[in-house]
């Protein structure tokens, strides 16, 4: 099964962390690298300037003058001045120029003038925007591609995947979500998938049950048809044609009360209630008595507890499995209950022959019925039902032989919360 976006579990705990935490964080690291580094390099551009200019106070008439209260320098008090002064060219005292710099002089200055200024900008740029591009390309994108990936599959009935974002953050948690959501569509899928093909395997062996019953009775309709008129049939000969066609007709009537009983299950939805365990083992005691004729019936104890069971279904299970071991024990039926904190379920055992190999693998199949030489009167529909109730009630029906040779089937029902 493929996983989308099957990222492996980093060292650090981000994906601890919600996608807006780990944004904040990231944006003050950022905000914070962005007022350091202009810091520095405004304060070294400065000063690089500062050190080009001084390096010309010999040789460009620069002068240092006091500063007044409107910020301008000024010459008034220049000689007792002991506050602010700013260095002046004297040709031009409102600004310090470039007048006599050189020209690579003049490129340097302009050069520190813009990185001083422009550092700060660059540097948000730079820093943040590509910071957070960067996480949102690891941290937004990825995790975005995978999800709409995954519901495109979804929408296009491809449920062979797997979202594989492990993550515990917003895409995480969605994750989960759509993952449950997909688990469930495509459980959905496969049960839709086997009724389908458990129909078809139905339809093909109820038709092919049929073939018999009908080809019995066209060939007794054709023989009255055709001898009856003429008198050439005498009455012994025409009451065993009727009695054939009565009985084949009987067999499909019942055919068909059989397809209608498996179709029901579909509808049929389990109505749990709180039980009494030991008061259903005493009453499925009861019913295995009434049903075991001359054999032999031996149960284990079952210890006190409740659990929320549909008693109906319980009981047709129980009552289609013991007439099964009725039909094949020689002497005994064996009845084991067994109890776990959410599941009720019991073990039927006879001392007859057990299951053949093929039985084994076949046995929960619709109209499956082997070598049975009573097999002209049931369907082979009694494990292939107790089979669908089990599951109607979130259990299983397991069938096997024991080492003394007997066969062993038993029934679990899921207990409802």
């Amino acid at each position: 099964m493929e996983i989308l976006n099957a990222r492996p579990i980093r060292a650090r705990k981000f994906g601890a962390r919600s996608i807006l935490t780990e944004f904040m964080l990231l944006t003050v690291v950022l905000v914070s690298g962005v007022v350091w580094l202009s810091q520095m390099t405004t304060h070294e551009a400065s000063s690089r300037y500062g050190i080009l200019k001084a390096s010309y106070w010999d040789s460009i008439p620069y002068e240092m003058l006091p500063i007044n209260a409107e910020g301008q320098p000024t010459k008034v008090g220049a000689d007792d001045w002991s506050g602010d002064r700013r260095l002046v060219y004297e040709n031009d005292r409102s600004s310090p120029g470039f007048a006599d710099f050189t020209f690579v002089h003049k490129l340097k200055g302009v050069f520190y003038l813009f990185v001083q200024y422009a550092s700060p900008y660059l540097y948000t740029i730079l820093l943040c925007g590509g910071g957070l591009f960067l996480f949102y390309r690891r941290r937004i994108r990825q995790p975005l591609q995978a999800m709409i990936e995954a519901a495109n599959r979804v929408a296009n009935g491809d449920l062979d995947f797997r979202v594989g974002i492990r993550s515990r953050d917003e895409f995480g948690r969605i994750s989960e979500a759509f993952e449950q959501m997909r688990a469930a569509l495509e459980q959905s899928n496969r049960e839709s998938w086997r009724i389908a093909e458990e129909r078809k395997r139905l339809n093909a062996a109820f038709s092919h049950d049929l073939r018999t019953p009908l080809s019995v009775l066209k060939g007794r309709i054709d023989l009255l048809a055709d001898f009856y008129p003429s008198g050439n049939l005498d009455r012994e000969e025409t009451v065993s044609a009727i009695s054939a066609l009565r009985r084949n007709a009987d067999r499909l009537e019942r055919y068909v009360t059989s397809m209608t009983s498996v179709q029901k299950l579909d509808d049929l939805q389990p109505q749990p209630r709180e039980i009494e365990l030991t008061e259903l083992a005493e009453e499925l005691q009861d019913i295995a008595k009434s049903l075991s004729g001359a054999k032999t019936i031996t149960t284990n104890e079952i210890l006190p507890g409740v659990l929320n069971l549909d008693s109906s279904i319980v009981f047709r299970v129980f009552e289609n499995l013991i007439a099964n071991a009725e039909r094949f024990a020689t002497e005994s039926i064996q009845i084991t209950f067994h109890t776990t904190p959410d599941s009720f379920a019991f073990t039927i055992t006879d001392d007859g022959l057990g299951f053949t190999p093929e039985a084994l693998k076949r046995a929960t199949d619709p109209y499956y019925r082997g070598s049975d030489k009573e097999a002209d009167t049931h369907f082979g529909l009694g494990l292939y039902l107790c089979r669908l109730l089990c599951e109607k009630h979130g259990g299983v029906l397991s069938v096997g032989n024991v080492p003394s040779g007997g066969a062993e089937v038993t029934a679990r029902f899921g207990s409802y919360a």
